[in-house]
């Protein structure tokens, strides 16, 4: 159903069914929705839309607790009404509780019969005379069960990295998924640093401090860099800081010849010459829409990459490159902040599909590289499948490439994220995303 023109409600309203049903990325959906608002209206749709999705399983729950129903037993034109007046109520403490409730009545009606817009206005009212997460408790003998929907995660995850991190390190990630993103900023040597950046921005009301992650990264505390002069004239790059830091894991070399595959929309190589603008990049993808974007940020920033439109699995080259950079496809583990809308669509089976996916990248990615380069592989996923076991399966197999030891070269900022088996990990935190890098040598 479309949304009710000029109802930034109703618009979110659609949009998070879109995103739960179109397996389209929630972002892109939400840019070009944002092209016809005004700032104000902007940040209450991000807002509701981001909102929604990271807390969908807790809102569930009370829908649930509330109506006595389950949540398949409503009518499915009322549940995205519903979902995001109860994320209103127990979430939005500046927005009155009477507005949200009437907007959801009204979004109902215009839905479906008014025994429907009853059925809500009953339910969000009940909702809004306790609207404290404390006044509906999630009572569940099963603690990995209890723990995921107090979080809004699938069992799936919070079992997974109950396994693989233990459970304060869990908790703590539960935590960080749920919590909004703040903007970051890749800034460029050859363009004054950071420091100049961040005086600039200063100007023009963005308020940001150094990264302690990225050596060229800003992380903004207040304002938004998309409206300023800095951002339109191409001086800096919206990238996540982990993200930055990832393709700095080893720093490269002056003059360095780089091949990135599965580059789009091109923060890998962004970040490369941003730390040294000597580096030679050729950047590939085979989605010629991404291509396009990629294209459109080079050419905004004035930056000097060659770009390739091909498949990494079939590529016209036959050069070889002192590092090759390989950002896997993955279910995304490491970017529920910004993308909350994957961890519903995440199960075991595809874990293991991408993982094999991964591994037929990797093999190809490896001829590209000259003897004594390197391969860096890249996801933005914490679950092992997808990156440490995609490296020990190709290593298995392949006797030319060695693990390099990034303890020993990598500076301190970056050295302390090494992890046991000799991979770099983050983990989501307070400002930044997960990502997994691995690095091979192929011997001399």
């Amino acid at each position: 159903m479309s949304p009710e023109p000029g109802n930034v409600r109703s618009l979110a309203a659609e949009i998070v069914e879109r995103a739960l049903s179109s397996g389209r990325p929630v972002d892109g959906i939400l840019r070009r929705a944002e092209a016809d608002l005004g700032a104000r209206d902007r940040g209450l749709l991000r807002e509701l839309v981001l909102g929604t999705l990271r807390w969908l399983r807790r809102l569930d729950f009370v829908i649930e607790a509330v109506s006595s129903r389950q949540l398949k037993a409503i009518d499915p034109a009322l549940v995205s009404p519903l979902r995001l007046a109860v994320y209103q109520l127990l979430f939005l403490d500046r927005i009155p509780a009477h507005a949200a409730v009437d907007e959801a009545v009204k979004e109902a009606r215009r839905r479906t019969h008014r025994g429907g817009a009853g059925f809500v206005n009953a339910v969000l009212r009940r909702i809004a005379r306790s609207p404290e997460l404390e006044s509906w408790p999630v009572e569940d003998a099963d603690p990995i069960r209890r723990l995921a929907i107090e979080s809004s995660h699938p069992d799936l995850l919070v079992d997974r990295w109950m396994r693989i991190f233990g459970d304060q390190a869990t908790r703590e990630l539960l935590e960080a998924n749920n919590r909004p993103k703040p903007w970051q900023i890749l800034t460029f040597r050859s363009k004054g640093g950071r420091d100049l950046a961040a005086s600039r921005l200063a100007g023009e009301g963005v308020q940001t401090s150094p990264s302690t992650l990225a050596p060229m990264g800003l992380v903004v505390e207040a304002g938004n860099p998309l409206n300023t002069d800095v951002f339109s004239s191409g001086s800096i790059y919206l990238q996540d800081v982990a993200s930055q830091a990832a393709a700095l894991v080893p720093p490269p070399t002056r003059s360095e010849r780089v091949v990135d595959l599965a580059a789009a929309p091109g923060g890998k190589s962004f970040s490369l010459q941003s730390f040294e603008d000597e580096v030679e990049v050729l950047a590939s993808d085979r989605n010629w829409r991404r291509m396009r974007t990629l294209r459109e940020n080079r050419d905004r920033l004035g930056l000097r990459i060659q770009l390739l439109q091909a498949d990494a699995l079939r590529l016209p080259l036959r050069a070889t490159f002192d590092r090759v950079v390989l950002d896997l496809p993955c279910t995304g583990t490491g970017t529920l902040r910004k993308n909350p809308e994957l961890k519903w669509r995440i199960s075991e089976a595809e874990i293991q599909r991408l993982g094999t996916q991964g591994l037929q990248m990797v093999r190809s990615g490896a001829e590209l590289v000259k003897p004594g380069g390197i391969l860096s592989v890249v996801t933005c996923s914490l679950e092992p499948e997808e990156n440490d076991q995609v490296v020990t399966r190709f290593l298995a197999t392949n006797g030319e490439f060695e693990v390099v030891p990034l303890r020993t070269e990598l500076p301190a900022a970056l050295a302390d994220q090494v992890v046991d088996g000799g991979g770099w990990q983050v983990l989501p935190q307070d400002v930044h995303d997960g990502f997994t890098v691995h690095v091979l040598r192929r011997c001399p």
